[in-house]
């Protein structure tokens, strides 16, 4: 299998945009049609922001409850501080425990970590089960959503991939294409000396993990191998079972249109194997997320369920898809993460102020407010600031717009790389502009220039 290069991804180009259109046009569809069947919807929004509110306002209370009741079931906690040392502990557990094969559901906490290149480095041979992180791993690859890690990759991208990397005939029915990836990844849970999840929610009260999945493929990589070790984020805690009722009514019908998830994990315990009982880790990851709590302007944005329906609706990310942020979390959310939990890029031009994400979020955290807060704050580049508005000033007069707009068409024709060479992310270009605007096929007569 080809190595993941997970901070290195190759160039993508546009040609993956009607792919992503085409799948956020879907999932917003089938979310809309499930939303006006729910009456109480707003009310679940409030009720699902309060928990949320609760766990971030006390969230070292909660840990330490969280962290007896996993300890009095059997399993060790761990907290890691930063993404730094959260790979050197799990690394370490590789060491300790022999592990030559891992398996691995999808985690956009280890995502952000950068955990399969640390594990490569030690010499542990990574394989990724669920089946959309699975193909960006055979593309070398970065998640593009945080739901839908492929959905920049049509079904001819993913028939290549699959004839090339797993030498299998080459065809592109989706149907057949599943059914080779789980043929190919059903023995890798039964060779694997450890297995590595994420987790949806925690509850404090009682110690259990609860997981959501479609696939079926992260309740066997935390139970198949001698070894599970669970990656999570601080803010997924809440605080009693009876409180995860809400949220996965809300959680479900935001990420993927359904009810609910094909299967919800309960995870309280370890599972019996032939040489003993399976050992249990539990991973905290801080990474920022502490003096974010701490914020009292964007804390919000830890309440955050990690849906991806800012993204969906958002018209940045339909343009340009996940990579264009050059970060692990995109969209809304990913701007207002990206100071605390990301590199501290400022993406906040990476926004139209549209509202819609506001709009759409589960737990109503106020992105556009946010981002709009956050933007006034930032600190851009003096050249960039003096394009910011001189672009402002063009889209608050429309004649001189009218005017400059087929300049722009006839310079962007004459420019090697396109429109903006690669400033807008490393690895997108400006689209070209359109041969004709609305207004000039409306008035043909009155261009300003040939």
């Amino acid at each position: 299998m080809q190595k993941t290069f997970r901070n290195h991804p190759p160039e993508i180009t546009n040609l993956e945009v009607p792919a992503i259109r085409l799948a956020v046009q879907r999932a917003l569809a089938a979310r809309a049609r499930l939303v006006e069947t729910y009456p109480h919807w707003e009310a679940w929004r409030k009720q699902a922001k309060a928990i949320k509110s609760e766990v971030v306002t006390h969230l070292s209370d909660y840990l330490d409850q969280l962290r007896r009741q996993v300890e009095r079931w059997g399993g060790q906690v761990w907290e890691a501080p930063d993404s730094r040392t959260a790979c050197r502990l799990i690394t370490e557990l590789v060491g300790r425990h022999q592990v030559r094969l891992l398996v691995k559901s999808k985690s956009m906490t280890s995502e952000e970590i950068s955990l399969n290149p640390a594990l490569e480095a030690a010499n542990c041979r990574v394989t990724e089960t669920d089946l959309g992180e699975f193909i960006v791993q055979l593309a070398g690859q970065t998640p593009s959503h945080l739901t839908a890690p492929a959905m920049h990759l049509n079904r001819d991208d993913i028939a290549d991939l699959f004839s090339t990397h797993l030498d299998l005939p080459r065809h592109n029915d989706p149907v057949v294409l599943s059914r080779q990836g789980a043929k190919f990844l059903r023995p890798r849970y039964w060779e694997a000396q450890m297995g590595i999840t994420g987790v949806n929610f925690a509850a404090a009260a009682s110690g259990h993990l609860i997981t959501l999945e479609n696939e079926g493929n992260l309740r066997l990589t935390a139970t198949a191998p001698p070894v599970h070790v669970a990656l999570m984020g601080l803010e997924k805690i809440i605080p009693t079972l009876a409180d995860l009722e809400v949220l996965l009514r809300l959680l479900p019908v935001s990420a993927t249109g359904q009810r609910l998830t094909a299967y919800v994990n309960f995870i309280r315990g370890m599972k019996p194997q032939p040489g003993g009982r399976q050992a249990f880790y539990l991973i905290l990851l801080d990474n920022g997320r502490r003096r974010l709590a701490a914020d009292p302007l964007y804390r919000e944005a830890l309440f955050c369920l990690r849906c991806g329906a800012c993204l969906n609706v958002c018209p940045i990310f339909q343009l340009g898809g996940g990579h264009l942020y050059g970060q692990v979390y995109p969209g809304a959310i990913g701007i207002l993460l990206a100071p605390f939990l990301g590199s501290g890029v400022d993406l906040t031009d990476l926004c139209t102020q549209c509202g819609a994400c506001s709009q759409i979020c589960p737990v109503g955290i106020p992105l556009a407010e946010q981002i709009c807060r956050r933007r006034t704050e930032s600190r851009l580049h003096p050249a960039l600031k003096v394009m910011t508005r001189g672009s402002s000033s063009v889209l608050e007069h429309p004649r001189l717009y009218r005017f400059l707009t087929p300049l722009w068409r006839f310079m962007a024709r004459l420019l090697p790389d396109g429109p903006g060479g690669r400033w807008w992310g490393e690895n997108r270009r400006l689209p070209m502009p359109a041969e004709e605007s609305f207004f000039e096929s409306q008035f043909p007569k009155r261009r300003t220039f040939p």
